[in-house]
């Protein structure tokens, strides 16, 4: 019967003991790796969202892009800052989908099944960008 008494007592100050290191050392830690590196964040019109599914856009269907997805695209060497770009579309969108309309972001026509957006393309050692010119249509060149 004492054993059991003390295998008892013992059962418990270790599961007070497991309770207190998580509420004092493993649940702040947690909480502070969540405030620093934060899974949602705001988009451009202030709806929030997880930060893996559907931050980036494609630039022709307007689809959100899930990760690892890619845009079809075709880079032309110019000039050592920037550089022109061809964008076809997303897997949504290209080769071509009745589903999702391919609009130019610029004249707002729908894209010809052959069509593509202009657009120069910037990197550098930080980061890359694309800034669309418009559709072959709206801008020739």
């Amino acid at each position: 019967m004492e054993n059991l008494l003390f295998i008892t007592i013992l059962a418990a100050i270790g599961i007070i003991l497991i309770w207190l290191l998580y509420t004092l050392i493993l649940r702040p830690a947690a909480s502070r790796h969540e405030y620093r590196n934060q899974r949602f964040e705001k988009d451009g019109q202030g709806a929030v969202h997880d930060k893996s599914i559907g931050v980036r856009s494609c630039p022709v269907c307007d689809s959100k892009l899930a990760p690892g997805m890619q845009v079809k695209s075709k880079l032309y060497t110019e000039g050592p800052t920037d550089r022109i770009m061809h964008v076809f579309g997303c897997p949504y969108c290209w080769p071509d989908n009745t589903e999702h309309d391919r609009k130019c972001p610029v004249c707002h026509h729908i894209i010809p099944r052959n069509g593509y957006l202009i657009s120069r393309y910037f990197e550098d050692a930080t980061h890359k960008h694309v800034h669309v010119l418009g559709c072959n249509g709206c801008r020739r060149g």
